[in-house]
């Protein structure tokens, strides 16, 4: 389980329009718009960007918001809204205007890639008192700007996950409550389920990694099984003026297991090990002859008497 807060998405948002070769992308481009039997291109730009926000969206959102074809979106759960805080859109037959403009998204992730589908902008046409500038900003530029200024976001591919020796499918993905959640079992098991942001983490996190009892497990017991059959040995002397020490010792790692359990979880460690040690000492040559001299004196004083 994976759990990023809206916050460290705008924080990289902002990253990535700080960057050249993204800026471009992300933030301007052109698109080709329908008028009778001919297409004409449709400039459009942002002039800062784009501002999530993770939430459901109010009633009064999806009221005001219009749809790709120009009317109401139909609701549904797991929507967020995208604040686009000024786009501005020019053409052939279009005044160049800037517009604060809240989009209507989903997130849909599948085969390794997130998507993200707009439903709907909410788009104040207040200040723009021709009935034709507001049908062409309601049935044209609308739609048309969704597709386009919301691509770049929808492009992103979704790598697979390995952590500690276990490896994940892909990633089930929601949006709400402050966050994005994404859920993903071990590539052995069926796909996970959506998750349920709130049900999860009562508080959006910056960036949360959670792993289930019987993952966190397999991670450990992969992680020390490395250490079975592993052996160490030292071994070495040292001088003490009349002789010399000499020692040895071998650690070999018979078996090694790992078990999570508790609550709060606790990880046990069992290893079983083999220790081998041995040492001794030898004295110096001559100190050796001198103590033989002396017994063999000692041994001829005591035969005289």
């Amino acid at each position: 389980m994976v759990a990023l807060g809206q916050d460290t998405l705008n924080d990289l948002l902002r990253s990535s329009a700080s960057r050249p070769g993204v800026r471009d992308a992300l933030m301007a481009g052109t698109l080709q718009v329908p008028v009778g039997d001919r297409s004409v291109p449709l400039e459009w730009s942002l002039g800062e960007p784009p501002v999530l926000s993770l939430h459901d969206p109010t009633d009064d959102e999806w009221r005001a918001a219009i749809g790709p074809r120009g009317a109401s979106p139909r609701r549904v759960g797991g929507a967020f809204t995208v604040l686009l805080p000024r786009l501005t859109v020019s053409g052939p037959g279009i005044k160049r205007a800037t517009r604060r403009v809240k989009v209507l998204c989903l997130l849909a992730a599948g085969s390794g890639t997130l998507g993200i589908t707009p439903l709907g902008a909410e788009l104040d046409l207040r200040h723009v008192p021709d009935p034709s500038d507001r049908a062409v900003y309601r049935h044209i530029v609308v739609p048309r700007a969704l597709q386009a200024a919301l691509g770049p976001l929808g492009r992103t591919a979704l790598p697979r996950v390995s952590v500690a020796g276990l490896s994940f499918g892909d990633f089930a993905l929601t949006a709400g409550a402050g966050m994005v959640v994404g859920a993903a079992n071990t590539d052995d098991r069926p796909p996970a389920p959506a998750p349920d942001p709130v049900a999860l983490f009562p508080r959006a996190p910056a960036f949360e990694v959670l792993l289930s009892r019987p993952a966190l497990e397999r991670a450990a017991r992969a992680a020390v099984s490395g250490l079975t059959g592993r052996s160490q040995s030292v071994g070495g002397s040292s001088s003490f003026g009349i002789g010399r020490a000499q020692y040895e010792g071998r650690v070999h790692v018979n078996a090694a297991d790992a078990r999570v359990a508790g609550n709060p979880l606790d990880l046990d460690v069992d290893i079983s090990l083999a220790v081998h040690a041995e040492a001794g000492i030898d004295l110096f040559q001559d100190i050796g002859e001198a103590l033989n001299h002396a017994a063999e004196g000692i041994g001829r004083a005591l035969s005289s008497y």
